[in-house]
C-alpha cells in the first residue's frame, strides 16, 4: 500500500508577491501621473498670468503713450493758440501744461526702468517706451524753446546726454536732480539716452548739432559742457541764465561747496 505524502496546499507567496508588486506600480503609475498633471495646471497657471501682467503692462504702455500723446497735441494748439491771437496772457496755462507733462513723463519712465531692472518687461517693449521717452523729451525740448521765446519765460532749458556704460554719468544725474528740486519750475531737464541712437536716428542728429562726443554732456540754453559740471559751477551757469531766482545768492553758494558731488 503506497504512502501519499500528506503536503498542505498553504498560499502562494509568490503570487502574492507579484499581485502586490502590480499593484504598487499601478499606483505608482497613478501618482506619477497626478504629479504630472498638477505640474502642468502649475505650470500653465504661471504662464496664464504671465501672459496677463504682460498684457497689462503692454496696454499701460500704450495708454501712457496715448496720453503723451494729447498732452503735445494740446500743447502745439496752446502754442498756436498764442501765435494766433498774441495774447501772452495765457502763457502761464502753456508753461504750466509744459511743466506737468514733462513731470508725469519722467514719472512714467522711472516706473519703466524699475520693471527693465526687475527683468519684468519684456526688452522689445521696453525699447519701443524709452524710444518714445526720447522723442518726447526732444519734442517738449523744442516747444519749451519757443514757448521761451514767445512768452518771455524766466526758465532755463538743458538736455542731458547719457549712457547706460557711462561711470561719472550718476553723479551728474544726481547734481542735475538737485538743482532741478532746487529751481523746480525753471529749471527744465531732458535726459537723452545716447544707447537709443541706434533705434532712433533723432539721437544721432542732436549728438551731430552739438558735436557730442564725451559722456556726460549737458547743453544749457545751447552751450555745451562736458564731463560733469560740479555744483557750484552749474549753479553759476544756471543763474547766468535766469532773470532773477532766490536761490541764485550767496546762501546757495555755500550750501553748494558743503554738498558738493
Amino acid at each position: 500500500m503506497t504512502n501519499k505524502s500528506n503536503k498542505k496546499v498553504g498560499p502562494d507567496k509568490n503570487k502574492d508577491s507579484n499581485v502586490q508588486s502590480r499593484k504598487f506600480r499601478i499606483i505608482s503609475k497613478e501618482k506619477y501621473i497626478i504629479s504630472g498633471v498638477i505640474a502642468f495646471l502649475i505650470f500653465a497657471l504661471g504662464l496664464t498670468l504671465g501672459l496677463i501682467v504682460e498684457d497689462q503692462r503692454y496696454e499701460w504702455a500704450q495708454q501712457i503713450a496715448q496720453e503723451q500723446e494729447l498732452s503735445y497735441l494740446s500743447l502745439q494748439l496752446q502754442y498756436l493758440f498764442l501765435n494766433t491771437f498774441e495774447d501772452k496772457g495765457d502763457c502761464a496755462v502753456l508753461f504750466k501744461t509744459l511743466q506737468d507733462t514733462i513731470d508725469d513723463l519722467s514719472g512714467s519712465l522711472s516706473k519703466v526702468i524699475d520693471y527693465e531692472k526687475e527683468e519684468s518687461i519684456d526688452k522689445e517693449e521696453f525699447q519701443f517706451i524709452a524710444r518714445r521717452y526720447t522723442l518726447d523729451n526732444l519734442r517738449y525740448w523744442l516747444l519749451a524753446n519757443k514757448a521761451k521765446e514767445r512768452c518771455d519765460l524766466d526758465i532755463v532749458t538743458t538736455v542731458y546726454f547719457y549712457s547706460d556704460d557711462c561711470d561719472s554719468c550718476p553723479s551728474q544725474g544726481m547734481i542735475l536732480t538737485y538743482f532741478k528740486k532746487l529751481f523746480g519750475d525753471q529749471l527744465l531737464v531732458f535726459p537723452i539716452n545716447i544707447d537709443q541712437r541706434e533705434k532712433e536716428p533723432m539721437v544721432d542728429l542732436m549728438m551731430s548739432l552739438y558735436d557730442i562726443n564725451k559722456y556726460p554732456s549737458i547743453i544749457v540754453e545751447g552751450e555745451k559742457f562736458e564731463g560733469v559740471v560740479k555744483k557750484n559751477l552749474l549753479q553759476d551757469i544756471i543763474c547766468e541764465n535766469l532773470d532773477y531766482n532766490e536761490d541764485c545768492g550767496d546762501g546757495l553758494m555755500s550750501n553748494s561747496n558743503e554738498t558738493t558731488v
